[in-house]
């Protein structure tokens, strides 16, 4: 336990540092207001507090930064580094080939379970800006390079009840000291990874391959040594856990013309039950 209390006061450092390096400058910015744009970028996706209309978006107590560790700018799943030249790109989600400001957006909707910001607010440009910095000298990845073998497939197919429960052990023995026994997290230090401030069941990681490659290359913080087993089974626990549902409708605002929401798909209706059903899994059995 004296390990767990040691590790705690640890991160809580590194959460400190972090909101630190939120307001930090950055180095070998360009001069004048596109320097400005990436700086004012960096801060929002670290610290949602950094600006004002960003909050107006959010609709949880996640930073970008949550999954995004170090602004993206580290080899992590979930980096940014040649992000923005993958970009405009075919989403299979949308069925649409989207911008980069287009994938900014919808992610206030998903991840930060708020509303969609329009994609030319300074918000979602200033973002772009220091996505874009991060590849500066990059070439253009069109189309991007093919995706790694999943090795969680396999175990979707033959996930049971007696992974789950793996999973909350993992969860009690690795995790609990910093997001808490009930996953709430800590406030300012420790996101939630489930809940009502959590992400909904329309965010990336709520599919549980996406969430066990994530968890795979970043936790625990600072000391990523899961094996890949352990990752999927705390995954598979997380995602079986409650969490806002996810109606496309009810995170657009107010009469957005057609134009301004680059997506043919414009309903869509996702919980944590139909989430696990379209990875061939029943959340009841599971339980």
């Amino acid at each position: 336990m004296r390990s767990f209390h040691l590790l705690a006061l640890a991160l809580a450092a590194t959460g400190a540092a972090s909101a630190a390096a939120a307001t930090a400058p950055l180095a070998g910015l360009p001069t004048g207001p596109l320097g400005q744009a990436v700086q004012h970028g960096h801060a929002m996706i670290m610290n949602p507090d950094a600006d004002p209309d960003m909050k107006t978006y959010v609709g949880n107590a996640l930073s970008c930064a949550n999954c995004h560790t170090e602004g993206g700018d580290n080899d992590h799943p979930g980096n940014f580094r040649f992000t923005a030249s993958r970009y405009p790109s075919y989403s299979k989600r949308e069925n649409a080939v989207i911008t980069l400001e287009d994938r900014i957006a919808n992610c206030f909707m998903r991840s930060m379970n708020g509303m969609r910001p329009e994609t030319d607010s300074r918000v979602v440009v200033d973002m772009a800006a220091y996505i874009a910095w991060l590849d500066r000298g990059k070439p253009i990845m069109a189309p991007p390079p093919p995706a790694p073998p999943d090795p969680y497939k396999a175990m979707l197919h033959a996930a049971g009840r007696a992974d789950v429960l793996a999973g909350a052990g993992l969860y009690k023995e690795r995790c609990a000291a910093c997001h808490g026994a009930t996953g709430a997290g800590v406030a300012g230090s420790f996101p939630p990874l489930w809940g009502p401030d959590s992400y909904n069941a329309g965010a990336g990681l709520a599919n549980v391959s996406k969430l066990a490659r994530w968890v795979k290359g970043n936790m625990p913080l600072g000391n990523a040594h899961l094996d890949e087993k352990q990752a999927f089974q705390l995954a598979l626990f997380v995602d079986t856990q409650a969490r806002p549902d996810f109606v496309l409708s009810q995170h657009l605002p107010a009469g957005i013309r057609p134009q301004d929401y680059n997506a043919q798909v414009r309903s869509e209706t996702d919980t944590v039950q139909s989430n696990l059903r379209k990875q061939g899994l029943s959340l009841s059995a599971l339980r």
